[in-house]
């Protein structure tokens, strides 16, 4: 495995903390990102066992201080963006930078236009699910309660993409260009892990339900690692809450079926309810459901005919992959 380190941005608590954990228990090494690197320390430390504490260091930035940036993604693999608001609204003529336009946007973006630059390989980037379905319960709770964090987040993705896409552009080489995935989680809890098999994953825009944050960042981690992860949006909850889903056993099966998923469908906006392939070249201008930066000699094939089952839903266009040990069900919102 390469030695270079994994930047987690926001490792202080809650996902990154999480990312923190799984990168250490992999032995990779991992950079901790966070604006105060004391209680960062602390809260690692109170994570991971003494002998796992030697694969992270700590550093100081402040994603609304984009100066800060580059050192802490200097000579990285990858770095995954986790850091969110941790104020909502703000009072009239109050300075406060902790707020979702400058975390989940403006931070985001600068992140990415950090990694891009430093030829970082693969930007992570939590999201959220519903972020382009503006008439779900759970986009419009969240928007109401939490200073318009959807929108902001919606933002976000718009923003690291273009970036990311003009940075590479300018590359001389595309193995030298940065790769992103966009990773879109149900409503975080803390409870344990379930694994890959627990998932229900999909590059639609229709999935609700929960995601233990031990999941979303095993997610974020292998991301960072997977070949099949590069230039995916998707959707992640967890499958245990609502019936008997197909699943896959292992979170390679679960980029590779996501990836091997991807049709052309005809564009729709990414304002507009579903956000299939379409809407996915509507987003960032993706092309066979790939992010546009992805080195040209790079392809999407389908998945062999015997192993696909075509399911017609109002509103959806639904694949049904077989995986080598078990199945797997990817869901394509057709707009």
């Amino acid at each position: 495995m390469d030695s270079k380190p994994v930047a987690v941005i926001g490792a202080s608590r809650g996902t990154g903390l999480q990312c923190v954990v799984a990168l250490a228990k992999k032995k990779v090494p991992c950079r901790a990102v966070a604006r105060d690197v004391s209680a960062c320390e602390s809260a690692v430390f109170a994570a991971l066992p003494t002998n796992l504490r030697k694969h992270v260091t700590f550093h100081q930035a402040d994603v609304t201080k984009p100066d800060t940036l580059p050192p802490v993604v200097k000579d990285c693999r990858g770095v995954i963006y986790c850091a969110t608001a941790s104020s909502w609204w703000r009072l009239p003529f109050a300075e406060d930078n902790t707020t979702p336009p400058h975390v989940d946007y403006e931070g985001a973006v600068a992140t990415a236009a950090a990694a891009a630059a430093a030829r970082v390989g693969r930007y992570v980037l939590v999201s959220s699910s519903a972020v382009t379905r503006p008439q779900d319960w759970f986009h419009m709770q969240r928007n109401a309660m939490c200073g318009r964090i959807m929108d902001w987040k919606l933002l976000g993705e718009q923003g690291c993409a273009k970036v990311i896409g003009a940075v590479s552009k300018s590359s001389s080489s595309a193995a030298q260009a940065t790769s992103m995935t966009i990773i879109r989680p149900g409503a975080l809890t803390d409870d344990p892990a379930g694994g890959p098999s627990s998932l229900l994953v999909e590059c639609g825009g229709s999935l609700s339900g929960y995601l233990p944050r031990a999941d979303l960042a095993s997610l974020c981690v292998e991301s960072v690692f997977s070949p099949d992860s590069r230039g995916l949006i998707f959707e992640c909850v967890s499958g245990k809450q609502g019936g008997n889903y197909p699943t896959c056993s292992n979170f390679e099966q679960v980029f590779t079926s996501l990836r091997h998923g991807h049709l052309p469908v005809s564009s729709t906006s990414c304002m507009q309810g579903g956000l299939g392939v379409g809407g996915l070249t509507a987003l960032c201008g993706v092309q066979n459901g790939e992010l546009a930066q992805m080195a040209p000699s790079e392809h999407v094939e389908m998945a062999p005919s015997e192993h696909v089952a075509i399911l017609l839903r109002p509103g959806h266009l639904s694949l049904v992959l077989s995986c080598k040990l078990s199945t797997f069900c990817a869901s394509l919102v057709g707009g």
